[in-house]
């Protein structure tokens, strides 16, 4: 771990969702820490909860869905007893993300000044300050500036006034700024283009950028690298690797893919049938798998180094959450399944020093 405060700390979470063929079981009991400025990587298979686990977190769940159980603290406080307003207001200041296809999360008829900039202005105490400090040393304070100062500009107060134009011109080097810091090239020419005029790796850039303008304390990443091509990926990994030790956030990584989890995450979680069945640091998960569904992932995945005929593959399907198995949701498809298996849901348990499982 790179911190040693638990920043969110997710303890039996149950989510179910309401249809008309019945309850959905999406979440059955997840635990999972999220240490200060680690990046955690959360992997599983499509439809296993690992969307539905950051949703929760962000009080963005559709109307359809509803909390059974559990409890979500973020720095020592239940998210899910605060009121919506006091939750989104923490959408504002503490928790962004970013999800899987910009397109659908940028507005089409609004520049992406426009976009970025509203960010910013949503916080005019900060930019005020910004502005303030920029008249005394009579230079831009960069966004990158701010990452460096920023608790000194969050404890800096005057009541000097700054008009309306002053904040917009401050704004609007900030939007260089972080643009700047997200590898976008040429960002003045950027900041005056509509979302449909980039390119989905610059899409994805503006999204990084607008979630970090709030220096959040953690930071969701869900499938950012899916919508992309792999040349894209690579550099959208590289970049998170550089952000990583500028910016001063928690990262919970979402991604199906281990080989993405690897490039950046501290630790990895694994994810399957709505529960949290193996949590270890990225170097251990790799050379010393423990739980079944982790190891038979692992014996799925390409290996260069020692290449075989053919690669080995998870018998079964994924389950049904309106009507999932009894016990372990994985005993039908584990090859050293049990008879406490199909009765009893292992709890997630350290076997190893920051190693957990979740298995008999």
């Amino acid at each position: 771990m790179t911190g040693e405060n638990i920043i969110i700390d997710v303890r039996n979470l149950k989510v179910n969702f309401r249809t008309y063929r019945g309850e959905v079981k999406a979440l059955n009991g997840v635990d999972l820490k999220i240490y200060e400025r680690e990046v955690l990587g959360l992997v599983g298979e499509s439809g296993c909860g690992k969307s539905v686990t950051a949703l929760t977190i962000l009080d963005l769940l559709p109307e359809n869905a509803y909390v059974l159980d559990g409890e979500i603290s973020f720095k020592g406080e239940d998210l899910l007893k605060k009121s919506r307003e006091e939750r989104r207001i923490l959408r504002v200041n503490e928790l962004a993300t970013v999800f899987q296809d910009p397109m659908t999360y940028l507005n089409p008829v609004l520049k992406i000044e426009a976009q970025l900039e509203e960010v910013f202005m949503l916080n005019k105490k900060l930019l005020k300050q910004v502005a303030i400090a920029q008249r005394s040393q009579e230079r831009d304070i960069t966004f990158t500036d701010l990452l460096t100062r920023q608790k000194k500009f969050r404890g800096e107060s005057s009541n000097a006034k700054v008009s309306r134009a002053e904040l917009k011109k401050t704004a609007k080097n900030l939007c260089i700024g972080i643009l700047k810091l997200v590898k976008m090239p040429d960002p003045e020419r950027i900041l005056r283009r509509y979302p449909f005029e980039l390119s989905g790796g610059m899409r994805q850039r503006a999204m990084i950028a607008m979630a970090l303008a709030r220096r959040p304390s953690v930071f969701i990443a869900d499938e950012i690298t899916t919508a992309v091509d792999v040349t894209i990926q690579a550099q959208i990994l590289h970049l998170l690797r550089e952000l990583r030790d500028k910016i001063d956030s928690s990262v919970l990584m979402i991604t199906h893919d281990l080989s993405v989890a690897a490039e950046i995450a501290d630790r990895i979680a694994v994810m399957y049938g709505g529960n949290v069945v193996e949590v270890a640091t990225t170097k251990e998960i790799f050379k010393n798998p423990l739980h079944p569904y982790t190891m038979m992932l692992m014996k799925a995945i390409p290996n260069v180094k020692k290449p075989v005929k053919k690669l080995e593959s998870i018998p079964g399907t994924v389950p049904e959450m309106i009507n999932p198995p009894s016990g372990c949701r994985f005993h039908p498809r584990c090859q050293v399944a049990k008879d406490e298996c199909s009765v009893r849901a292992p709890k997630l348990r350290e076997v190893t020093e920051n190693h957990e499982i979740a298995c008999f």
